[in-house]
């Protein structure tokens, strides 16, 4: 069994400005969030960077409007942190089990034998 991200390290949702108060505007939960990009981002380095000195792994996933609308619907959730924050864990998942994929050990070579 695999140990859950909260063990080892935390998935942070990540947002580019350009896309911030677009995705800010669509929130159910937007009283509870900051409106202003630069606040947001100075807020949320400085939850990476505390998670950092605690030794703890922090992935940041970007919050692509499109990806993260289409999943919304696909999956009949509404956009609230609550989702937001399942949205990112999903991905960080996927990603951690890519990146195992590709690290995982292969057979040895075949040998040439000597004849």
């Amino acid at each position: 069994m695999k140990p859950s991200a909260e063990a080892y390290g935390i998935a942070v949702p990540w947002y580019e400005e350009e896309d911030f108060t677009l995705l800010w505007g669509m929130s159910l939960d937007r009283d509870e969030v900051v409106p202003d990009y630069k606040t947001w981002h100075r807020n949320a380095s400085a939850v990476v960077n505390q998670n950092l000195e605690r030794g703890r792994t922090v992935q940041m996933v970007t919050i692509r409007p499109e990806l993260f609308l289409d999943w919304l619907l696909e999956n009949r959730l509404k956009n609230t942190a609550t989702t937001r924050k399942r949205y990112v864990e999903e991905l960080a998942v996927a990603r951690a089990e890519l990146i195992e994929d590709d690290l995982s050990p292969t057979s040895p070579p075949p040998t040439i034998s000597d004849q």
